[in-house]
């Protein structure tokens, strides 16, 4: 049976197989295993390392609450741990035993007593940090895919360090990287059935010599601890290895800069000169580009949370992972379009446009194609464009290319990628730092801090009642139903609207009918939990104090369109909330298109409509911007921008008409 949406780790492969199976039934209790480092103070060397459990029986929308994640154990620093499974192996012994003997549990609310077994299905951390879950080498060896879908890496000459290109050079091959090409869009999945014999081997070598070889030719350094588990109970190595798109994100920024600024390794045999990508090496230009994203920042509703910086100022100290993900996937395209060459920001386009239908809590099927056809074309063609088969720039071809293209198949098997991304772990460290109040004795503090977490987390497992209520609406809020409620501030008294305004109103209750008094509204609650503001009081403020939310989007006439919006309702009539409106135009088509749809471009329009407030869909930012469209008119426009994570409507039939595998013009051919 096909599954037509995916929004959950349940709706994956790996999970529904595990209850297919008889391995996790009703009341087990599932866990992702997350282990990451943290600097906990800015300016003072304070590294260390934590893992946590996550329980993944909850809804998304609950996983990262600090309710719900529970330190396992904390690994101090500064320095680097020589044995990091000397740390891990209390908690991974305790989870064994309690799948050997199960957790009895008794259920107040029902009244019951049962046993429940843990099932580890998921491990995560960044791409250094997996090695100490799956016992694997590591993203530079000649097997270094981080869910150990088989492909052999290609080396330089004279060069231990392996790079995933899937291209073989067309100049020289090293010794054991001149296997043929790999069909991009026939990259095997994860989770090779080669691992277990692959690991016989290893632990079977005779000598320290046949050892050393087979770490290379496998990819496996070790057993990996968690191979101590219940195999019923866990989904076993390399299954349960899985993609990280938060650190992702931040990855193929650093790649995408550092060749758009000239900045990565320029082997003896290469030239610099002859790169034509290098667009924003001039201090000039990478001066401007800085100032660009800086300026896009008032525009971005709050809901987007942290704005993105200046890069040229802030790239070095501390650009956060989320700033990157707005500005790299979001705000990108349009500031680099007529900036990068044709060919080069096309091909950017395509990484960008697919990178954010990846990022959706929720993924249709429509998507997982579009996505696949866009991520696949864009690996291709960026060895073609960038590393052009040449052996000296193998090292272009970084792992993070490579895992891009496994999110498809990757969804599939467990999910949606943010249900399993690194975000928990991040807002964890953040809780837990914050918590520390002395500076002496950090990882002790540290320690203290997580034991006394796990502990309130227990006892309002326990006794809920405990916890404080869930949040109700502020004090002279309207719940209108269906997630929408109207939030203050609003009108003293209620007026007759006139001009355009009232046109509007006539043209929306029909003729015949007396025109209604209204009263303004400056905030309005959607499903999502984003705030839309009215137009009315967000237009008081000076721009460098405000960060817009009355841009949003809505189904009108049966198309997605974005809006200038002012709330209003009315007590006297049939209808009781509507949202008085300025339409921006539908979308330039050519350049929607060329930019595999990560450019909406628009016009704000003069006349003004009514519409219920309930077909509001969400928030968006509109930034301005001046593009010369491909008609060759050069017109003050808006960029339309959503925020990460949020379901993104398609605005085109035609979207992602692209075959990876037709000829390109601008680049060779290959055979």
């Amino acid at each position: 049976m096909e599954i037509p949406i995916v929004d959950d780790i349940a709706m994956g492969h790996d999970y529904l197989g595990a209850v297919l199976d008889g391995d996790i039934k009703a009341n087990d209790i599932v866990l992702m295993v997350s282990l990451d480092g943290a600097q906990l103070y800015k300016s003072k060397q304070s590294d260390c390392w934590m893992y946590l459990w996550v329980i993944l029986n909850l809804a998304p929308d609950k996983h990262y609450h600090k309710l719900h994640v529970h330190p396992g154990g904390f690994i101090p620093g500064p320095n680097k741990p020589k044995n990091v499974d000397s740390f891990l192996a209390v908690g991974i012994h305790h989870l064994a035993t309690l799948q050997n003997e199960g957790l009895n549990v008794w259920d107040v609310s029902r009244d019951a007593h049962f046993i429940s077994n843990l099932h580890l299905l998921f491990t995560t951390a960044d791409s250094p940090g997996l090695v100490y879950w799956d016992g694997m080498v590591g993203h530079s060896g000649k097997n270094g895919c981080r869910i150990y879908c088989g492909v052999r890496g290609r080396c330089k000459t004279r060069v231990t360090h392996y790079y995933p290109a899937l291209l073989k050079p067309w100049d020289r091959c090293a010794e054991g990287s001149g296997h043929p090409d790999i069909d991009v869009c026939k990259l095997p999945p994860g989770g090779s059935s080669d691992y277990t014999e692959n690991l016989q081997r290893l632990v079977a070598s005779p000598n320290q010599w046949q050892l050393d070889m087979r770490k290379t030719e496998t990819g496996i350094t070790k057993p990996p601890l968690i191979m101590g588990l219940s195999p019923p109970r866990c989904l076993g190595v390399p299954q349960c290895m899985t993609t990280d798109i938060m650190h992702l994100a931040a990855n193929l920024s650093d790649l995408c800069l550092d060749l758009w600024c000239g900045t990565i390794d320029c082997g003896p045999t290469d030239d610099v000169a002859t790169w034509d990508w290098v667009v924003l090496q001039d201090a000039e230009t990478w001066s401007a580009h800085g100032e660009s994203v800086e300026r896009a920042g008032p525009y971005l509703p709050p809901s987007f949370d942290w704005k993105p910086r200046n890069v040229t100022k802030k790239i070095n100290t501390g650009y956060k992972t989320w700033e990157f993900q707005l500005y790299m996937f979001s705000l990108g395209p349009v500031l680099l379009y007529n900036v990068l060459p044709r060919q080069y920001w096309a091909n950017y386009c395509k990484l960008v446009r697919g990178f954010q239908l990846m990022c959706q809590h929720t993924i249709t099927t429509q998507d997982l194609q579009q996505a696949n056809v866009l991520l696949c074309a864009w690996e291709w063609e960026f060895e073609l464009i960038y590393y052009q088969l040449r052996e000296d720039r193998l090292h272009f071809v970084r792992p993070c290319v490579h895992q891009t293209n496994h999110l498809v198949t990757e969804t599939i098997q467990k999910g949606p990628p943010v249900c399993y991304a690194q975000w928990t772990m991040e807002r964890t460290i953040g809780n837990l730092g914050q918590e520390i109040r002395q500076l002496s004795w950090p990882y002790a503090n540290l320690s203290q801090e997580g034991v006394c977490h796990c502990k309130v987390n227990t006892l309002l497992s326990i006794m809920p009642d405990l916890n404080e209520p869930p949040k109700g609406l502020l004090e002279g809020s309207i719940d209108l139903g269906d997630g929408y409620a109207l939030l203050r501030k609003w009108d003293r008294y209620m007026f007759s609207p006139v001009g355009t305004t009232a046109q509007a109103m006539h043209d929306f209750i029909g003729d015949g009918r007396e025109l209604p008094r209204i009263k303004r509204w400056a905030r309005l609650l959607l499903p999502n939990k984003q705030i839309a503001r009215s137009a009315w009081q967000e237009t008081l403020k000076p721009l460098d104090q405000t960060r817009m939310s009355h841009n949003v989007k809505l189904k009108y006439d049966g198309q997605i369109r974005f809006i200038e919006a002012d709330i209003d309702d009315d007590c006297d009539w049939r209808f009781a909330d509507v949202a008085i409106i300025c339409l921006y135009s539908l979308p330039d088509e050519d350049l929607l298109q060329l930019s595999s749809q990560t450019i909406v471009s628009c016009s704000r329009l003069a006349d003004i409509y009514v519409v219920d407030v309930k077909q509001i869909l969400s928030v968006v930012a509109m930034i301005p911007h001046t593009p010369t469209l491909l008609s060759g008119v050069t017109e003050a426009c808006f960029f339309m921008m959503e925020k990460p994570g949020l379901d993104i409507s398609p605005l085109s039939g035609n979207a992602a008409n692209v075959n990876p595998l037709e000829d390109n013009n601008n680049a060779p051919d290959v055979e």
